[in-house]
């Protein structure tokens, strides 16, 4: 039983190489869709969060009062962060705006205290919006909430296609890994299999005999993943320093997060198939090995 497993390693490494080099590829175009899915998520939130819900204060409200809503609305789960935006500041940017001054034409200044919201992404949508819009108007604190209800529906449309479309390629793109990494990993268990016989004929119970191919498996498929996360690292570095810089991974959770997963894929694929090509040649008459 052991010389077979001597010669495993001068026989298979080859082999095993040809495996790790395509799965690692593989894994590579996984994880560039998979940062860009992420990045798109990422863009889409921010301008989630960036649209602009405007509050139009009462005029009897003092400046205590005006500090003490803007807490309890600090304070609310749909808001992000918000801006106070005193008459007087609101006067000095229509001014910059119009390049004159308008009080003096007029005599006075008819602009409202306001408040400027930026809504948790979750909110962004015309639905919740119109519940904010209910809530905020009941507290008769504010006069009217101004925001941009067709913007707000083509940001959530448009989101909501982005999402759905990525997750179809997504699966798509895992489906087509699968294939292509269950029939590398065949070609590569094809070379093996009078090995498995050879192990098998000198009595060896069919999981000794699985397992140094299972976790040969797992080892492959870890490398593969790390290889391929890597190689991501420095397309991801050398494209942001010569062509533009995105920030993706300026979050290293998310470059954790893509890493993991490449490597649960990069396990659990090759896990699969190795497991049930090994079962397949136990099973198979000897002619059937030529």
């Amino acid at each position: 039983m052991s010389s077979p497993q001597q010669k495993r390693p001068k026989k298979s490494s080859p082999t095993y190489f040809t495996s790790i080099v395509s799965i690692s590829l593989i894994l590579l175009v996984l994880g560039l869709i998979g940062t860009f899915f992420i990045q798109s998520a990422r863009l889409t939130q921010s301008v989630k969060e960036n649209m602009a819900v405007q509050l139009v204060l009462k005029e009897t409200l003092n400046e205590s009062d005006r500090l003490q809503y803007a807490k309890q609305l600090e304070a609310e789960i749909f808001v992000k962060d918000l801006e106070q935006v005193s008459k007087e500041d609101a006067a000095e940017l229509m001014k910059e705006d119009l390049g004159e001054d308008f009080i003096e034409t007029i005599g006075y200044n008819p602009l409202p205290d306001a408040i400027i919201l930026h809504l948790n992404a979750a909110y962004s949508n015309n639905d919740s919006l119109a519940w904010i819009k209910e809530g905020i108007l009941a507290t008769k604190n504010v006069v009217a909430v101004n925001y941009d209800e067709k913007l707000a529906d083509n940001i959530s449309k448009f989101s909501s296609k982005v999402l759905i479309g990525m997750l179809v390629f997504l699966a798509l793109l895992l489906l087509i890994s699968f294939v292509v990494i269950d029939n590398t990993i065949k070609l590569s268990m094809f070379s093996q299999r009078f090995i498995i016989r050879s192990m098998q004929l000198v009595g060896a119970k069919r999981w000794f005999i699985t397992k140094p191919f299972v976790f040969r498996a797992i080892f492959n498929g870890v490398l593969s993943a790390l290889i391929a996360a890597l190689l991501l690292l420095l397309g991801i570095f050398l494209f942001e320093k010569y062509i533009i810089d995105l920030n993706i991974f300026n979050n290293y959770l998310y470059f954790a997060f893509v890493t993991l997963s490449l490597i649960a894929i990069g396990i659990v694929i090759p896990l699969i198939s190795t497991y049930f090509a090994v079962r397949k040649y136990l099973r198979m008459k000897l002619d059937d090995l030529y």
